[in-house]
């Protein structure tokens, strides 16, 4: 079973289910820690009433990011310059390079 926050989720996973199924078996397959999850079937649901935990651990696998943060910034407006810059600095601490 498997709760979401918002029935958009849900509708988009119901006409993935046989990809989520595909993904638990390769996640079983290469981690040796979630060998239990083995699902003959998913029941997706969206509830506005079940207290969602937020969890701040880190997740497996974990992806190296792939932009570069090379780009120009054109944009006249201060404000969304700024955001542009904002955004290659959280571009390059995620390769690890100084900003």
């Amino acid at each position: 079973m498997v709760g979401l926050r918002h029935p958009g989720y849900k509708m988009e996973l119901n006409y993935n289910q046989e990809l989520l199924k595909s993904l638990l078996s390769t996640l079983r397959e290469h981690r040796p820690e979630c060998a239990f999850m083995e699902a003959e079937s998913i029941v997706l649901f969206a509830s506005k009433y079940h207290p969602f935990i937020e969890k701040t651990s880190e997740t497996v696998p974990h992806y190296k990011e792939l932009a570069l943060g090379k780009f120009d910034v054109l944009p006249s407006d201060e404000r969304l310059r700024d955001r542009f810059e904002s955004i290659r600095r959280l571009i390059r601490r995620n390769r690890g390079e100084p900003e």
